[in-house]
């Protein structure tokens, strides 16, 4: 009788366990919405290199360089580095290993995540559908409380949205932290790497040891934390919100819907 018992409960638990969207289905539907928010975190960036590009720009630039070389130049350099550096963080910022992943745990590992038992109470009338077939909307609309499924995450698609929007909003103000934040790290080298070069081409770069040279230096890099402050509170924080970014942000619902449910 014992026995019996332990091999029900076993097959019960190894039941729930398979039919939860396991880890093909997690890592699919991560990646899923990682592809729908890239566009909005390069619109996002984009927004930060023009905000870059003004504030640079007010930044008096000694005589000592512009007896030397030409203030345009010194500038369409610094702007060309930017750029490039932001490219590469919006890879980076984007790539599986951040996004996605930010998104699988946010979704399945932390509070309150889609895991568990779907078939109680039971709302479907299959527990999963055909090889070949995906889960229908109406399956989405019945399974009305959380748990393992994807026709569950389809359900509360708005909530499985917020909790995306806030990982990238937390990634992204990370990111431009001037304690660790990789986008301080690497916009203060390579602005730093670009005005030397500008020197160096113009045959002057002994003037990177005088300390009005180090002086501007600072400025910039100043201004660009300063702007990276604002960056985070003006747009990453309301990333999502602002009229401009609805299009990026909520137009693409019924396609996730299905990319969800595709998955057994």
């Amino acid at each position: 009788m014992l026995l019996n018992k332990i091999v029900l409960f076993v097959a019960a638990s190894f039941t729930s366990v398979v039919l939860a969207c396991e880890m093909d289905c997690r890592r699919g539907v991560s990646k899923g919405f990682a592809e729908f928010y890239t566009p909005v975190v390069r619109d996002i960036v984009d927004n930060l290199n023009s905000q870059l590009t003004k504030s640079i720009a007010k930044v008096t630039v000694p005589s000592i360089i512009t007896n030397e070389v030409d203030k345009s130049e010194l500038l369409e350099d610094l702007e060309t580095s930017i750029e490039s550096s932001l490219e590469s963080f919006i890879t980076v910022a984007t790539s599986q290993s951040k996004l996605a992943e930010g998104f699988y745990q946010v979704i399945f590992n932390e509070e309150l995540p889609y895991k568990g038992d779907c078939n109680n109470p039971k709302r479907l009338t299959r527990k999963m559908p055909p090889a070949g077939e995906s889960w229908t909307l109406e399956e989405c609309q019945k399974m009305d409380y959380r748990c393992g499924n994807p026709p569950s995450i389809c359900h509360f698609l708005d909530d499985v949205k917020q909790r995306c929007i806030g990982r990238m909003r937390r990634q992204l103000t990370e990111h431009a932290s001037y304690d660790n934040g990789a986008l301080v790290r690497t916009l203060v080298r390579d602005t730093r790497k670009s005005i030397y070069g500008t020197l160096s081409n113009n045959a002057v770069g002994k003037l990177t040891e005088d300390t009005q040279v180090d002086n501007y230096i600072t400025k910039v890099i100043s201004a660009i934390i300063q702007t990276l402050d604002y960056w985070v509170t003006d747009d990453v924080r309301h990333l999502c919100e602002k009229p401009s970014q609805t299009e990026l942000c909520n137009s693409w619902d019924d396609e996730i819907k299905k990319e969800i449910l595709k998955w057994p």
